[in-house]
């Protein structure tokens, strides 16, 4: 059936009366604004509620928001002591740095420890994440919101400016620290650790000076490791010439050694008590041509807690810290204590038997 002109076009509307409709309307907006901005905003009827984060009628605009880093620490003493200028002397080719130094029967690896109860006698299972202190960001987030016994191994490239701010924030959050020393990797020189690294062909002075530059980075740290944005260093520790001279320097140090080679057979002259190795690490596919995926972290940090069931403790190794890599490690610290098994910082690890 046909459709006429008539019945598809809108109803004839009055153009004059709805000009003169809006015009009201405008009127009233307007002086409902001028009203406002002479007497204020209505106060609140008694007893009634504000949404939370409301700003009241007569506080300032909220300043725009600001990084974690320039947050304040939070309240109360600090978890792990303050860097004490006994245990620190002057990098001779850094002036304006201090290298770590046992003293009086003291040494950063106890004084810099993290708190923990040592008559605890369930299995202890030990996360260290490197590769800290790059993204900003990220390191925040560990600090903040991981549990305190993870440790922190802080890059030698953290830049200079954020270096006590972190720390000063790991020392407040319990976390202990450790600094990292670039070593050669063993796919160098297509992967490589930066100027600042340990090179078995390089010149033995040049590395004397790289490594006093790592051990001078961050003061108040209770360890170092050769774990370093995500390498291992594995070629420089395969010299062992090379390498006992960089353990016989941090532990003349008085600082606990973290081997990142998982497996690393026990050096013959490395002292027990300072010498720690990686069981497993656990954002490391089995298989290198496959993604590192939340499954596969699961995966992993489940063998490891069973490792630490089995024998009694294992130490764990991730990084650098990513969000999908700590988000991971903080569900599965959470659910530790109802399994029985205990976080421990690096330090209250036992001493390796021979």
């Amino acid at each position: 059936m046909a459709v006429s002109a008539t019945d598809s076009a809108a109803p004839p509307v009055s153009y004059r009366r709805l000009g003169l409709f809006w015009a009201g309307v405008g009127a009233a907006l307007a002086a409902g604004a001028i009203t406002v901005q002479v007497l204020g905003p209505l106060p609140a009827a008694p007893g009634a509620k504000t949404r939370p984060g409301a700003p009241r009628a007569d506080a300032a605009a909220p300043a725009p928001p600001t990084k974690q880093a320039a947050a304040p620490l939070p309240p109360g003493k600090p978890l792990i002591p303050a860097p004490d200028p006994a245990l620190s002397e002057a990098a001779p080719d850094f002036p304006d740095r201090v290298l770590p130094i046992a003293s009086a029967g003291r040494a950063p690896s106890s004084v810099y420890a993290a708190p923990f109860d040592m008559t605890d006698k369930h299995p202890r299972v030990a996360l260290i994440i490197s590769g800290a202190g790059l993204d900003e960001d990220a390191t925040l987030h560990l600090l903040n919101d991981l549990p305190g016994p993870i440790d922190v191994a802080f890059s030698a490239y953290t830049p200079d400016a954020r270096q006590e701010p972190l720390a000063a924030r790991a020392r407040q959050t319990g976390h202990e620290c450790l600094l990292s020393v670039p070593m050669e990797p063993a796919a160098y020189p297509v992967a490589e650790e930066g100027r600042r690294s340990l090179i078995t062909t390089g010149d033995p002075d040049q590395n004397k000076e790289n490594l006093e530059f790592a051990l001078s980075r961050m003061a108040g740290c209770a360890g170092a490791t050769g774990a370093s944005d995500g390498l291992m260093g594995e070629r420089y520790a395969q010299n062992a010439t090379r390498f006992n001279e960089v353990l016989d320097e941090i532990t003349h140090r008085g600082l606990l050694y973290l081997d990142p080679r998982t497996g690393a057979p026990a050096l013959e002259n490395a002292n027990p008590a300072s010498y720690r190795v990686v069981d497993m690490v656990v954002d490391q596919n089995p298989n290198p041509d496959d993604p590192v995926t939340a499954e596969v972290i699961d995966q992993r940090l489940a063998t490891l807690e069973h490792l630490a069931a089995v024998r009694g403790h294992a130490i764990g190794l991730a990084g650098p810290p990513k969000p999908m890599l700590l988000e991971r490690v903080a569900i599965w610290a959470h659910g530790l204590a109802a399994r029985g098994i205990t976080l421990a910082p690096l330090t209250a690890m036992p001493v390796p038997e021979r």
